[in-house]
This record gives structure tokens, C-alpha cells and sequence, in this order.
């Protein structure tokens, strides 16, 4: 994996702590909900899961999913469902116009680079 690679996944990474994080802190009652389409929704899980074990066990589910969206999405990308018959899709360098595509399959390190920073 070079070092164009693991930026994208550094990147992706970030984004999915972001979501996560937001969407435990959004349980509070406190928080302002501006930013979603689901006030209500969340409202009435602010007063189910109130207790620390309920909120870890939500942002391990909300974890577990946005890892799964990165991962489809990915496969999509490195051409390995029905839209590669008709796209192609890429990651290319402006300056190098170098593919990060380049001898790597992006859905599969994705996931290793994850176990990699957990276990730091």
C-alpha cells in the first residue's frame, strides 16, 4: 500500500469516526439536531439508550455499518459488481495522473488498514 492509498483510507477512516461520533452525541438531549432529517427519530432513541453499555453498543452498530457502506463502495470502485460492465471507476493522482488502483484491491485494504490503526 503506498502512501497515496493510505491517505484515501486515512481519509475514509476519519469520516466514518465523524459519523459515528455524531451519531452517539446526537442521543444526548442536549444536542441540536439541525443537521438531520431524522429530529424525531432520534428523539425517541434519546430515550432508549441512555446508559453508557447502550451507547457503546450503538456506536459499534453504527461502526459496523459505515464500514460496510466504505467496503460496497469500494468493491464498486475496484470493479467487482454489476457496474463495472458498463463504468469504470478510478482514484487518479491530478499532478501523476498515477491510478491508486495501481495492483491493489482498495475494498480488501481498506479493511486491513482498519485493523492496523485499531491496533495502535
Amino acid at each position: 500500500m503506498n502512501d497515496k492509498q493510505k491517505l484515501l483510507f486515512y481519509n475514509l477512516k476519519n469520516i466514518k469516526d465523524y459519523w459515528v461520533k455524531t451519531s452517539v452525541d446526537s442521543l444526548n438531549y442536549n444536542t441540536d439536531l439541525i443537521w438531520s432529517d431524522n429530529e424525531d427519530e432520534y428523539k425517541l432513541l434519546q430515550f432508549k439508550l441512555k446508559a453508557q453499555e447502550e451507547l457503546v453498543a450503538f456506536a459499534k452498530i453504527q461502526d459496523e455499518l459505515i464500514k460496510g457502506v466504505i467496503h460496497s463502495i469500494l468493491v464498486m470502485i475496484d470493479g467487482g459488481d454489476e457496474l463495472a460492465d458498463n463504468y469504470l471507476l478510478d482514484f487518479v493522482d491530478r499532478k501523476t495522473k498515477e491510478s491508486l488502483l495501481n495492483d491493489i484491491a482498495l475494498h480488501e485494504e481498506f479493511y486491513g488498514y482498519l485493523l492496523d490503526c485499531e491496533e495502535e
